[in-house]
């Protein structure tokens, strides 16, 4: 299933608001990149590597690693996203093929193109979140990785969901209304990539949201990450923001 022009339109919208006041120079790493880097040994190791990002926004990401000399091409749905990121990576003189174009539809590359694949809470917003990550597996090399994060609504989050749901009102999960929600729990993304073809499935959790008193929304009682292990392990499953590493 296509993303629709109407979708289309709202997402150039909400990129517009979002960015439209940014510095060009500037460049943001959310807590979601710095978890997916946290899965390699070190960014260095993507130097020449042939890299894809899947719903990259603005950009930052994207220009981070080309800066630390990985090959990357970074595809969005939005033109006024592309166009953004085109601007900034101009800007600050570094390479970054931007390309507008749909998740799940990369029949434009071929079999085999990339060394690893990072996606940073783009799944959540597709028609056919499946799709995206079987075209994913297709376009990596043999061996090549996958990293990709996503909401998870296995925690007090769902709470702020249903109340919104009960008040017919769209629901904002933090950075701003979105045309496209899917309100994914981590087992249902660990499927698609065991559908997918994806082995050496690992998971990790970051932002747990706690409700702590009635009428308090839980967003704002986030506890980013556990130092004790032991802790970390335990309440992974209940994590607002999931971590997904595969291997083809």
């Amino acid at each position: 299933m296509k993303q629709t022009r109407e979708s289309k339109a709202d997402y150039d919208l909400w990129h517009q608001g979002r960015h439209e006041d940014r510095p060009l120079d500037e460049m943001v790493l959310y807590p979601w990149h710095r978890n997916g880097l946290s899965l390699l040994k070190d960014v260095a190791q993507l130097k020449n590597q042939q890299v894809l990002e899947v719903g990259c926004g603005a950009g930052d990401f994207s220009i981070y690693l080309a800066k630390h000399g990985a090959n990357v091409t970074a595809i969005d749905f939005s033109e006024e996203a592309i166009r953004i990121a085109q601007l900034k990576s101009a800007t600050q003189a570094v390479q970054v093929d931007f390309v507008v174009k749909d998740a799940q539809d990369l029949s434009s590359f071929p079999t085999g193109t990339y060394d690893v694949i990072f996606s940073f809470e783009c799944l959540e917003h597709l028609p056919d979140p499946q799709r995206m990550v079987k075209e994913c597996y297709r376009v990596l090399k043999t061996n090549g990785k996958i990293i990709l994060t996503t909401e998870n609504y296995s925690n007090a989050m769902v709470l702020a969901w249903v109340v919104t749901w009960l008040k017919k009102k769209p629901f904002d999960s933090g950075s701003g209304v979105q045309p496209i929600e899917n309100f994914f729990v981590f087992w249902v993304v660990k499927r698609m990539f065991r559908k997918a073809g994806f082995k050496e499935i690992k998971t990790g959790g970051t932002h747990h949201v706690f409700l702590l008193l009635p009428r308090l929304d839980p967003r704002t009682f986030v506890k980013n990450e556990f130092r004790n292990g032991w802790l970390r392990y335990v309440f992974k499953p209940f994590a607002r923001h999931m971590t997904f590493y595969g291997v083809k």
